[in-house]
């Protein structure tokens, strides 16, 4: 099997990364920086001595939307099928910033919307193999119960200041639900498994850093410290959704699962069919 992690340099995604090599699977690192991406390979091989060297860092930056087509094209010219697609990379209570033309947090959504779509061709390629059960896995968060009253109206509506950036990154966790529910609805009758998780509240780097100016973050990294779980323990429920079988065989599709491995209800913005054809639509 071929698997595609992204933010696979630190934290749930490098574990990702980790277990499916593991596994057997080829795996390819999409970061932004290649001098810690390929410390995450070394790492990885060293902690995996029976397998072959069948990592790959291919670069991937959320917010540049043009590295999008780039990384897709650098792996359909590598292999001849894909069978995993973790969307795990992401961008947590930064001030607000436009980048591209984007608000940076809403990058958690576009960069992962350009980069499926580019990969589609070969993951539905793949899913008509014999024996394929193909995964599209998006990591979002409980923190989608944040988002304000969504509009995906616009690319105004969306980059709009905000109370809070915790409202900002919730909009783009909302949007990541709603992208797997659209996603399925298009892939209905492919052997593809769309699925979006919350992995828990991990102690990883994504609360530190800018994040932790914000008086929230800076209050609750100590309790993080103390009681977040790990990496490993994060990693569960988006790698039962990328390689278990009782994925296909409950037929699990655009649900929402929360550690570990357990399915749970959105919010009703979560759920509305409508909002995610808006969201769709934008996109494009």
């Amino acid at each position: 099997q071929v698997a595609a992690v992204t933010g696979a340099n630190e934290g749930i995604g490098f574990i990702t990364a980790r277990e499916l090599h593991k596994k057997g699977c080829k795996v390819f690192l999409l970061c932004r920086n290649q001098e810690k991406a390929q410390d995450a390979i070394k790492r990885i091989n060293e902690a995996t001595p029976g397998q072959p060297d069948n990592l790959v860092f291919v670069p991937f930056d959320l917010t540049d939307i043009p590295s999008a087509k780039k990384a897709a094209d650098a792996i359909s010219n590598q292999v001849s099928r894909l069978d995993i697609l973790v969307n795990n990379a992401g961008i947590m209570a930064w001030p607000y910033e436009l980048k591209n033309g984007i608000e940076v947090q809403f990058s958690n959504h576009t960069g992962h919307f350009a980069l499926t779509k580019h990969l589609l061709p070969l993951l539905v390629k793949t899913s008509k193999q014999p024996g394929s059960s193909v995964r599209i896995v998006n990591v979002s968060s409980m923190a989608h119960k944040f988002s304000p009253k969504p509009d995906f109206s616009s690319l105004d509506a969306v980059n709009r200041e905000m109370r809070s950036t915790w409202e900002r990154y919730g909009q783009s966790k909302l949007a990541n639900i709603l992208f797997s529910v659209a996603l399925q609805d298009r892939l209905k009758d492919e052997k593809i498994y769309v699925n979006s998780l919350h992995p828990g509240n991990i102690n990883t780097t994504l609360t530190r850093g800018p994040a932790a100016s914000y008086g929230r973050v800076g209050m609750m990294q100590p309790l993080w410290n103390l009681f977040g779980m790990t990496p490993f323990e994060g990693a569960k429920t988006q790698l039962y959704l990328a390689g278990s079988h009782e994925v296909e065989e409950k037929n699990y599709r655009a649900m929402y699962f929360v550690p570990i491995a357990t399915p749970a209800s959105t919010t009703a913005y979560g759920q509305d069919e409508e909002l995610a054809e808006q969201l769709w639509k934008l996109s494009e």
